[in-house]
C-alpha cells in the first residue's frame, strides 16, 4: 500500500473502531473482531472476516503498511460503514468501492489542504 493511501486507510480504520467501541484504534482480540464484524455486516449488508479486521488493526498499529492489502471492496465496505449510508446501499461490491474513492479524495484533499 503506497504511503498517502496507507494514511488514509489507517484514519478510515480508527474511524471505524471509534464508531464501534467509542474509544481510539486498540489491537482486537477475539470477541472485539467479532462483534466489529457483525456490527459492520449490520450497517453495510457486507460481511467482513474477524481474522481480517484484526490484520489491519495490527498492521496499522505497528504502522507496517507493506501488510495491508484490502480490495477496494473492503475499503468502500469499511467507508460506507463509517458514513452510515443506509438510504442508497450498493447493489454490489463495485459499488461498494465508489465508497472507498469517495473517502479517499476527501481525506486526501484534506490532508493536502493541511500541508
Amino acid at each position: 500500500m503506497r504511503h498517502h493511501d496507507y494514511l488514509v486507510f489507517a484514519d478510515l480504520l480508527a474511524k471505524v473502531h471509534d464508531k464501534a467501541f467509542c474509544e481510539k484504534l486498540t489491537p482486537l482480540h477475539y470477541s472485539k473482531a467479532v462483534s466489529l464484524s457483525w456490527l459492520i455486516y449490520e450497517c453495510t449488508g457486507e460481511m467482513l472476516s474477524y481474522k481480517t479486521l484484526s490484520a489491519y488493526v495490527k498492521a496499522v498499529l505497528d504502522e507496517t503498511p507493506q501488510k495491508i492489502n484490502p480490495t477496494n471492496a473492503t475499503l468502500g465496505i469499511l467507508a460506507h460503514y463509517v458514513n452510515d449510508d443506509t438510504v442508497d446501499k450498493p447493489k454490489n461490491r463495485q459499488e461498494m468501492s465508489l465508497y472507498w474513492y469517495t473517502y479517499r479524495s476527501l481525506i486526501l484533499r484534506k490532508l493536502t489542504a493541511i500541508s
